[in-house]
């Protein structure tokens, strides 16, 4: 599979369609401190970015709080598009509303179609959606899209605040088991990032 030709420069309307927020659209890994240990490995996953399409290898960031989780994950997730892949953000905690309400991405796709068919795909906060009560439906959701984008070989990126043994205990062992399969996990530890980026904009508006 030939890399798709290369975007020179992210405009508005790319930014709009990755759906990672305005606060994000400046994300990039240069800003990450580097101090910051999982730095290089996200260099180093940019690097080969056309081999971990075709492979379909995708990212498993998790750690605390303000560590600088989804930040890491929108710069990569930029990139990506600016190499012309596909890509699309969603935060967990709205997925099962478009799954159910058939929310629309755009006039040709459903944000459950979008999901489905992008080069790479970012569930922001994983373990933050609605779980009905003995139901599992929307764990179940998570696990049917893990295994189908894992079956075509399309990477899932995920920031997500549970540890390997909470996600096993919400998800179960056969979600773990795919996720482990296609995706690299990444302990994003150090201070609090959004700190760092808040103290450097106040230093360059004095």
């Amino acid at each position: 599979m030939a890399p798709p030709p290369k975007i020179q420069k992210l405009t508005t309307e790319h930014l709009e369609r990755l759906n990672i927020g305005r606060r994000y659209w400046k994300a990039s890994i240069a800003s990450i401190p580097e101090d910051q240990s999982y730095r290089k490995v996200l260099i180093k996953y940019l690097k080969e970015i056309h081999k971990n399409r075709q492979e379909g290898w995708g990212l498993w960031l998790w750690g605390q709080n303000s560590r600088g989780k989804t930040w890491a994950a929108c710069a990569v997730l930029k990139e990506a598009s600016r190499q012309g892949y596909s890509c699309y953000c969603t935060p967990t905690s709205q997925l099962r509303a478009a799954f159910i309400e058939n929310h629309r991405f755009d006039a040709f796709e459903t944000v459950a179609e979008r999901v489905q068919s992008v080069d790479f795909l970012l569930l922001d906060d994983l373990g933050k959606e609605y779980s009905g009560k003995g139901s599992g439906w929307s764990e179940l959701m998570i696990e049917n899209l893990f295994r189908e984008r894992a079956r075509q070989l399309k990477p899932i990126l995920i920031t997500t605040n549970l540890t390997r043994e909470e996600f096993e205990s919400r998800y179960k062992q056969s979600a773990l088991a795919i996720a482990l399969e296609c995706m690299l996990p990444i302990n994003v530890k150090g201070g609090d990032l959004r700190s760092v980026l808040r103290d450097r904009r106040i230093a360059r508006e004095r």
